[in-house]
């Protein structure tokens, strides 16, 4: 919206392409994690949890653009909790 109020369409267009884009990448890494979660027997949200305190510092910053998350199936379980608080 701002590019596009700044006269940018162009630059808008090209992020409005790899904002679709990332909902498809988030999306299918979501399934392949809840399928190898799934085969291991593991909680995916937990694992995920587990992961992201173990490989990554600091916490992470709201807001959250929960309807993109949600269209590429990341429930809030999956971020929220992380947060508050990571270490």
């Amino acid at each position: 919206r701002r590019l596009r109020a700044a006269g940018d369409a162009d630059s808008a267009a090209a992020l409005d392409i790899i904002y679709r884009d990332e909902i498809g990448h988030v999306a299918v890494g979501r399934r392949w994690f809840g399928r190898v979660c799934a085969v291991r027997g593991l909680d995916p949200a937990k694992s995920f949890h587990a992961l992201v305190r173990e490989r990554f510092r600091g916490e992470l910053k709201p807001p959250f653009n929960v309807s993109a998350r949600s269209a590429a199936g990341l429930a809030p379980e999956f971020y929220t909790p992380l947060a508050s608080s990571l270490r």
